[in-house]
């Protein structure tokens, strides 16, 4: 979109201290301005005191992708300083509390030792000693502006302006560091206001400290670094009624939407986020046509946090048997507790949504951080021949519909249907749109479901593959891992259990048949384009954005989104792979596991691959500059590190 600003923006600060309230008041600023927004938050895996991040891009149209350098900075503290002095470009805004330019690297407890390391050696090299201050002047040397702000003065006026303790306006630094850099960058005071009103607008008087925060943080600047030239142009979304969520939400969102009625999770980063947010929604009623076809009018969604992921999976198989609509969430850990029952799940046949947040592994590896290392443990979970569905989502639209489609296909092909996601959806917010998430469009289907069987059996032998179901109680029955008659008796004859195998198959013959193209695989640009990259799940909106940088320096390309793992959509991925001069795989994993699984399905064998391992998300400027690499040097393999 013609003469949008693209801003870039990090507020840094010690995990706890309320970054991620920080990074919430500037994404409701920029929308009050009128701009598309998206947000993430990068955090350790202990509870307190070590740094965190959050990153802002902000634009007239939604952007696809975080990057580095930025903007402008926000550091709270010695070790954001450290941390992120080279992450602001030259010409741009690094806002720091100066009290804290005299600390010692090996003071700060909470930094790793490897980054401690570094730091030292970068500042002997330049002969500076090893402390806060030095990273300063790196900074000042590159270009960057400086806005040191005595912090511990401003608070000690905030408490003496609003009568309030120290203590309890502590927490208001963030909005003095906050509201400095966006009002230098060309952000209204009116915004950053109205944004800590929406933020915090059922505590008054946290809102009135905070607007006194953002007052003295505007006098400051302005006394002693001078106002803006200019303020930037107002966004074209400026009054329009948006919602921010987060991948966790828009995925809780679309479940209650598709009539779930009972989730079992047990806590994991980054999934648990997803319960906690569907616990509010605990008593929620449904739609009159949800209500209809789910026969339970008025009905509420049971949360139930278990003592493991397997007692999770268990529930949830359970609740399904009886007849719910059934679902748990859980992480890379989490789903390898809970093999032994996807079997038990796929066997009996039983209707339930596994959704996986993937995070950076293996064992508990990087337990807040990003990887999409578990699309061959979703294929190829629980022992036995073990087919089940496996779909991932590239962006929060797709994560809410899908979420949906998922609890549809569960119950309609009577098998267990894995929702693949990952830390960066969870933890990433954006701005959505009306008529982007609209319940109105949500279609429940459940099947063919028998209540009362007169000559029905619970595992028919049929043509399709797909017998009736039946909750427990409408016949005698039993559900079992053992294989079974159609009645679910347990049988060890050779005859009938071959024609169970071949019922199973069958039935994943139906699904590959009847799920739409559309949903199986995205093609992405001009179908023409000599290149193709080639990825899946969270990287979509990054690697559309890479798309753009590509153009821009004369190299057309298309991107193929795999988005059904299983039944895998061989002739799909074959037909476009096929067309193409060059085709570039993208993963974040070191086993580059998509395109194991493009060459197992088609044959097809990639030949060019970026991956990322790091832990952090792609740039759109990494891939699109890895592209050019493998396009100018026939490179085989590129490891992006970005973050590093």
């Amino acid at each position: 979109m013609g003469n949008s600003p693209d801003l870039l923006l990090l507020i840094g600060g010690p995990q706890g201290g309320g970054i991620e309230s920080a990074g919430q008041i500037a994404l409701k600023t920029l929308i009050l301005k009128g701009y598309s927004v998206i947000g993430t938050r990068d955090y350790k895996s202990n509870i307190m005191g070590a740094h965190s991040y959050y990153t802002i891009r902000a634009r007239f149209d939604r952007p696809g992708a975080i990057r580095f350098p930025v903007d402008a900075a926000v550091a709270l503290d010695a070790e954001s300083i450290l941390t992120h002095f080279g992450d602001v470009k030259p010409g741009g805004i690094l806002v720091y509390d100066k009290g804290s330019l005299h600390t010692k690297i090996d003071a700060i407890q909470p930094m790793e030792q490897a980054l401690k390391e570094r730091l030292k050696k970068l500042f002997a090299e330049k002969g500076l000693p090893p402390v806060a201050e030095s990273a300063i002047k790196l900074a000042e040397e590159k270009g960057v502006r400086l806005i040191p702000l005595p912090m511990r003065q401003l608070v000690r006026k905030l408490a003496e302006i609003t009568g309030a303790s120290l203590t309890s306006v502590a927490r208001a630094v963030n909005t003095i560091g906050l509201t400095a850099m966006l009002y230098l960058m060309g952000i209204e005071p009116r915004c950053v206001e109205k944004a800590i009103a929406t933020h915090f607008a059922a505590k008054k008087k946290v809102v009135a400290i905070n607007v006194e925060a953002a007052k003295l943080a505007v006098d400051y600047v302005e006394e002693n670094f001078g106002a803006p030239n200019e303020f930037l142009p107002d966004g074209p979304h400026r009054g329009k009624k948006v919602m921010l969520a987060t991948g966790n939400e828009v995925v809780a969102m679309g479940k209650i939407t598709g009539g779930l009625t009972f989730q079992s999770y047990y806590p994991i980063t980054p999934a648990s986020d997803e319960a906690i947010y569907m616990e509010k929604f605990r008593y929620h009623q449904l739609t009159s046509e949800a209500e209809a076809k789910l026969g339970t009018p008025k009905l509420g969604t049971v949360i139930v946090q278990t003592e493991d992921e397997l007692s999770a999976i268990i529930m949830a198989i359970g609740a399904a048997s009886a007849g719910a609509r059934a679902a748990t969430s859980t992480s890379g850990p989490g789903f390898a507790l809970m093999n032994e029952a996807i079997s038990l799940a796929i066997m009996a046949e039983v209707p339930i949504v596994i959704t996986i947040w993937q995070r950076g592994g293996p064992s508990t590896g990087l337990p807040t951080k990003e990887g999409q290392q578990d699309l061959l443990h979703a294929l190829f979970s629980g022992h036995g021949d073990n087919p089940k569905i496996v779909l991932a989502s590239g962006d929060h639209v797709e994560a809410f519909y899908d979420a949906i489609k998922l609890l549809n296909w569960a119950e309609k092909y009577q098998t267990p249907a894995i929702h693949l996601l990952d830390k960066y959806l969870a933890s990433t917010t954006t701005v959505l749109y009306r008529d982007e998430i609209d319940p109105g469009k949500a279609i429940i289907e459940r099947g063919w479901r028998v209540e009362n069987p007169t000559t029905e059996k619970r595992y028919m032998i049929t043509d399709t593959g797909i017998s009736p179901f039946i909750p427990i109680g409408g016949d005698t029955m039993i559900i079992t891992g053992l294989e079974h008659t159609e009645e679910g008796f347990p049988t060890e004859d050779p005859v009938l259990r071959d024609e169970m195998v071949e019922k199973r198959r069958r039935k994943f013959e139906t699904i590959a048949k009847e799920i739409p193209a559309e949903e199986k695989v995205v093609l992405h640009g001009d179908p023409d384009a000599k290149v193709t990259l080639v990825s899946w799940g969270s990287t979509k909106p990054i690697i559309l954005e890479s798309l753009k940088i590509l153009e821009e320096k004369g190299v057309k390309a298309n991107f193929l989104q795999i988005r059904l793992f299983y039944p895998f959509p061989a002739k799909e991925v074959l037909d476009v792979l096929s067309r193409a001069e060059t085709v570039i795989n993208i993963e974040q994993n070191d086993l580059l596991q998509a395109a194991f699984l493009i060459k197992g399905f088609t044959g097809y064998d990639i030949k060019h691959h970026i991956k990322k391992t790091n832990g952090r998300a792609f740039w759109d400027t990494e891939i699109a500059n890895a592209v050019l690499e493998i396009l100018e040097t026939g490179k085989k393999e590129v490891v992006v590190k970005g973050g590093a």
